[in-house]
């Protein structure tokens, strides 16, 4: 039975183990394309992916790691960041409705923060055809009900460590995709410029002084936001050394680590 939802999680495939979710929806669009808001769930992954080439470490069936399946053939190549926005705000509207108590900010380009933790995550793998964004697969992984965490994992935080409350896995997931859908359908409509400067409202440490280290320079300066094309600008205090028009554009966060 599907989801309170349009399309998002009207098919689920629900796996106890499987090395991705990511993956497994890439193997299913080799053989003949699902429906768009096909979400494959998995219990456990076991080499679920994350950011800078990391994996998404999760105690089985006390979280969320699935992957949905959509079809933004609406945006062009370089709209392909209004995606990742739109994921992050749906996670992000879900945390704060669930956890009215807790400060949301989204971590660029796709990570939910949590009082300056790691809840959430998400990893968007576009398909591309005739300059056009033929298929997106959007993994995200959200920590429930894990309070405890694999020492490798330097800040995580999940929905109960927030609130001291036990969640149901399954009720969540619902809510999640509920939210992830009206946001989703809002760009669909064309409602980038309102999802866009809800993204800069929730962004983490814009306008506030911080120490960053870029491809191995320390060096302070201040999130102005994220350009169109879904690069980070920051304007660094005092060194010209770093940029000589003020302004820093980050395109890979591989390059960047917050200090």
């Amino acid at each position: 039975m599907g989801l309170n939802t349009l399309f998002i999680g009207q098919n689920i495939i629900m796996l106890d183990k499987v090395d991705s979710t990511n993956n497994y929806l890439h193997s299913l669009l080799a053989k003949k394309p699902p429906p768009e808001g096909l979400v494959v769930r998995a219990l456990e992954q076991y080499a679920g992916k994350g950011q800078r080439g990391s994996s998404w470490l999760s105690l089985p069936g006390a979280n969320l790691t699935f992957s949905i399946l959509l079809e933004p053939r609406f945006l062009s190549l370089a709209g392909q960041f209004r995606l990742t926005e739109t994921l992050a705000l749906g996670i992000a509207e879900f945390v704060s409705h669930t956890v009215p108590s807790a400060l949301v900010k989204i971590k660029w380009p796709n990570d939910i923060y949590v009082n300056e933790r790691k809840i959430a995550g998400i990893l968007t793998e576009n398909i591309i055809e005739n300059a056009t964004v033929k298929y997106c697969i959007a993994g995200i992984g959200l920590n429930v009900n894990q309070y405890s965490f694999h020492p490798s994992l330097p800040n995580p935080v999940s929905l109960k460590m927030v609130s001291g409350k036990e969640f149901d896995v399954s009720l969540c997931f619902e809510n999640l995709c509920i939210s992830i859908e009206k946001f989703y359908i809002e760009l669909r409509n064309s409602g980038y410029k309102r999802i866009d400067a809800l993204y800069h409202k929730l962004l983490y440490r814009k306008d506030i002084l911080s120490r960053f280290s870029l491809n191995g320079k320390i060096f302070d300066g201040i999130i102005k936001g994220v350009s169109a094309q879904g690069y980070l600008l920051i304007s660094p205090e005092n060194d010209a050394e770093i940029s000589q028009n003020n302004l820093i554009e980050v395109k890979d966060i591989k390059q960047l680590v917050y200090l």
